[in-house]
């Protein structure tokens, strides 16, 4: 893997001199500047061949990139270029042949411009006048593009660069230089400490893993700074008291250094909004987030006691509605016993009542019956006298017929 930088740069003007017009930093394999040369979206100086010459001149590249600068909405920016430096390992180009090695990784640094920056105001320069003699490129590139809209910084990521640049090294080193790359990461050695070592990235995993877990364990920001302190973590205070940095001492690969990182930070566009980076752990474990959090725990935490005392509430009311239930349901079969009594008591006076009725209907029509019979029979001859003197008797008593 070929080592990667990228830095921003408040002056194209300064950059583009210390790249073009300086003195060499060291003579060791060259008495040149610059190897080699090219750019994109931009003109420069030919030498007699009609090739790009290595020697340009800074304050006529700068009016190029002056002038599309003034294109953009806001001509006044801080930053007016950006930087990436590649600088390639002694497998990959071993400086045995300058001319011819400069060139081949200037072809395989334009192959990586055109892809990812085909769009943007660049210039190239290969370079080999560091202290260690390594072959090297320098890119600098206009942060407005010749359309006037602005380069997106997130173009700039270092991962996404490096990555980006393993792989064009992966598809073009061995069509360029006719010999098969491979990474240069895979043969370094490791060193026998590099699992007690820190780094920034670790530092700051390990720190949001350990925020958590206090605030897991405490119901307070004022206990949750002591837990930290107890990790010899501290944490100070910025924007007047609106927002937290956090610190801590470990041992990285340069020795004990102390490590911080804030909370959570954007740079803001103030005129548009556009947010231009982000930076800290993250929102979660900004000062606002954290006091928030715990006093939303203070409120579950009240919420929880409330329930507890109405579920006790409830339970006892429960229970008092259960005897109630139960002495309804007693009172309810006593009731049910009563109705049932009197309902079978009725019953029983319905079939006597009836019993007797028909026995009356019978004797009833047992007499008619006699009495019919009885008229039906001749009359005696005692019975016939006795009709004859009523008769008589009768007409003496009314006189004699006149």
């Amino acid at each position: 893997m070929s080592i990667l930088q990228t830095h921003a740069c408040q002056s194209s003007y300064n950059r583009l001199r210390y790249v073009f017009n300086q003195t060499p930093h060291s003579y060791k394999k060259t008495n040149k500047r610059v190897l080699a040369a090219t750019g994109y979206n931009i003109k420069m100086l030919h030498d007699d061949d009609g090739m790009i010459s290595v020697t340009q001149n800074g304050a006529y590249l700068e009016k190029q990139f002056g002038a599309v600068l003034k294109r953009a909405r806001n001509p006044k920016r801080r930053y007016q270029a950006q930087t990436i430096i590649i600088s390639f390992d002694e497998s990959e180009f071993d400086t045995s042949n300058l001319r011819k090695q400069s060139q081949q990784a200037l072809q395989l640094v334009q192959y990586y411009i055109r892809k990812h920056f085909g769009d943007c105001q660049s210039v190239i320069a290969i370079q080999a006048d560091g202290e260690g003699g390594k072959i090297h490129a320098h890119v600098v590139m206009n942060t407005i593009r010749p359309s006037g809209k602005t380069v997106a910084t997130n173009r700039f990521n270092i991962v996404k660069l490096r990555k980006d640049f393993d792989e064009e090294m992966k598809t073009s080193y061995q069509k360029v230089t006719g010999r098969q790359w491979t990474n240069p990461i895979h043969n370094q050695t490791e060193r026998k400490d590099i699992h007690n070592l820190t780094t920034k990235s670790e530092w700051q995993y390990q720190l949001k893993e350990l925020i958590t877990q206090i605030k897991a364990k405490v119901d307070n920001v004022a206990d949750f700074l002591k837990q930290l302190e107890q990790h010899s973590v501290t944490v100070t205070e910025r924007q007047k008291g609106k927002a937290w940095t956090y610190h801590q001492v470990v041992t990285t690969k340069t020795g004990r250094h102390e490590l911080k990182v804030r909370d959570f930070y954007q740079r803001v566009n103030k005129q548009t909004g556009e947010i231009k980076s982000t930076r800290g752990l993250g929102q979660s474990f900004s000062k606002s987030k954290i006091e928030r959090y715990f006093n939303k725990k203070k409120e579950n935490k009240k919420e929880d006691q409330s329930y507890d005392r109405r579920e006790d509430n409830g339970l006892e009311k429960i229970k008092t509605m259960a005897a109630d239930a139960k002495v309804r349901a007693q009172r309810q079969r006593r009731i049910n016993q009563i109705t049932q009594q009197r309902l079978e008591k009725a019953t029983h006076d319905e079939e006597r009542k009836a019993a007797k009725q028909k026995a009356r209907l019978f004797d009833q029509k047992q007499r008619e019956t006699r009495r019919t019979a009885k008229s039906n029979q001749p009359a005696s001859k005692t019975q016939r006298q006795s009709g004859q003197k009523q008769r008589r008797s009768s007409k003496e008593a009314e006189g004699p017929e006149f």
